[in-house]
């Protein structure tokens, strides 16, 4: 007998990963492989889209595989996919891919974006939600069109969008994704027309606008896994909330704190902030966008703490667990002994638009301990602003849930729990895998209505739906995997 699974992608900036679920979200197995970049000359980083997509083929079959040796036959009912913003494919009328995928972080586009209408500059952060800076697509979109490519002739698909059409779905731009192009007026819900205009585009360059889980089709091709074959697609959004989602993280007034080498700060508010309000926050570098699960919107900013932390482990020599084991303890020593500054340091760094890990040591009896709590203390610092700039905006944050491999010393741990309020800490260790899932239930479900009612497609972009929020809230709640802040957590597999 055969047991029904589903797949959860998430395609991230470092790894690919698919999570193997039964339908109730119960986890079976993960898989995972490097995302493969090519570097031009350290400044340029980008990808070729049939190889991005091939490699989250073989891993799809590998978990598949890796599932059938664990618990016998499946049948894959439906596959989500999360992963990356702004990073995406330019087809042509043949759906050809243009130009390779540029990364999310690539430069490429920051001083076309610049050149754009002053006008459009000065209302951009009101308007969409989001920083004026090199990462968004409208920047990437004005360097391939100063490259000679004609953008009214193309459109443009987000790498989940991408992928999800590769399998065999309809061209569809998912919500928190198109959100985050820089195309998207933020009161009216629909594309921004000047701001096409002065790219040269039409409307058609953004496919069809679905929310996340709206079943896209089933999956199909000679280049696909047969396994797959069947199967529902449909694509989960932008990964930061779907992370938050996965960790249960649905209340409007939680913070879901994504602690990896890139922290990411995540607040999900009810309805739509104001252009005044979405303006402040833009300037700050605080992004007001589209959230995965419908009505609702999403404050999204971030610091570079993880960054330095790893750099100062590297620089202290830590690297080995029984390394960081001891410089851990010596750092809970010198917090206890030094709750607020450390005497004779002081760093700087953490700052979303910085990086760059500055130490100034003005005493002669610093320790490794010592140095460590400095600079974790400078990246709690960062946070705490980045969270009040949100909160004077919607509010005073009421519990928050961390998630990310920092979490696994004590140091950073403690720190966390004192600086937040009501911690939870999550042991999941595919937080954005696990929420695709999610997305991945409700488009089989969905999708099997389809079916009941005469149409064995799985097409639901006409009249698409995504996930309520107790529909979330009651999937990952089955299995929610998280630990009160005074419980140590289980490391992550």
């Amino acid at each position: 007998m055969s047991i029904d699974i589903l797949l959860g992608v998430d395609v991230g900036t470092s790894d690919s990963k698919v999570l193997v679920t039964r339908l109730d979200g119960s986890e079976i197995t993960a898989v995972a492989t490097p995302t493969v970049w090519r570097n031009h000359g350290g400044k340029f980083t980008d990808c070729d889209a049939s190889t991005l997509a091939d490699g989250v083929f073989g891993l799809l079959g590998r978990a598949v595989a890796a599932a059938t040796d664990l618990v016998g036959p499946v049948t894959v009912a439906a596959v989500a996919i999360t992963g990356m913003a702004e990073a995406g494919v330019l087809l042509d009328a043949d759906n050809r891919p243009v130009h390779p995928v540029l990364a999310w972080f690539d430069p490429r586009g920051g001083e076309e974006m610049l050149r754009l209408p002053q006008e459009l500059l000065t209302e951009f952060c009101g308007r969409t939600g989001l920083p004026v800076s090199a990462l968004c697509t409208v920047a990437k979109l004005a360097w391939m069109r100063e490259q000679g490519t004609d953008l009214a002739a193309h459109r443009w698909l987000n790498v989940p969008e991408y992928l999800a059409f590769r399998l065999g779905g309809e061209q569809v731009g998912e919500m928190s994704l198109v959100a985050r192009t820089g195309l998207m007026d933020q009161d009216t819900e629909t594309l921004w027309p000047e701001m096409l205009e002065a790219l040269g585009a039409t409307a058609d360059l953004i496919a069809p606008l679905v929310p996340a889980g709206t079943p896209l089709g089933r999956i199909s091709g000679n280049d696909v896994p047969t396994a797959l074959h069947g199967a529902v697609v449909t694509v989960a959004g932008h990964d930061h909330p779907v992370a938050a989602v996965g960790c249960g993280v649905v209340g409007s007034a939680e913070v879901f704190d994504s602690f990896g080498t890139a922290e990411a700060l995540v607040r999900t508010v009810d309805g739509n902030l104001a252009f005044d309000a979405r303006e402040r926050l833009g300037r700050e570098g605080i992004n007001s966008v589209h959230h995965v699960l419908e009505g609702r919107r999403l404050l999204l900013g971030g610091t570079k703490a993880g960054l330095l932390l790893r750099r100062t482990l590297n620089m202290l020599g830590a690297g080995e667990p029984s390394r960081r084991a001891e410089l851990d303890a010596a750092a809970v020593a010198a917090a206890e002994q030094y709750p607020g500054a450390v005497p004779g340091i002081s760093v700087s760094g953490a700052l979303n638009a910085d990086g760059t890990l500055k130490i100034t040591a003005t005493g002669d009896d610093i320790t490794p301990g010592m140095l460590w709590h400095a600079v974790v203390a400078h990246g709690i610092d960062e946070a705490a602003r980045c969270l009040e700039l949100m909160e004077r905006e919607v509010g005073p944050t009421s519990a928050a849930v961390v998630a990310g491999g920092w979490m696994r010393m004590q140091s950073v741990r403690r720190s966390k729990q004192d600086s937040l309020p009501d911690v939870r800490f999550s042991d999941r260790s595919q937080a954005g895998a696990f929420g695709a899932s999610m997305f991945a239930a409700h488009a089989h479900a969905h999708a099997e209505n389809l079916r009941a009612a005469g149409d064995p497609t799985g097409v639901a972009v006409t009249v698409p739906v995504g996930p309520s929020e107790q529909f979330a809230a009651d999937y990952t709640r089955t299995t929610r995997s998280q630990t009160p802040a005074d419980q140590p957590a289980v490391p992550s597999r």
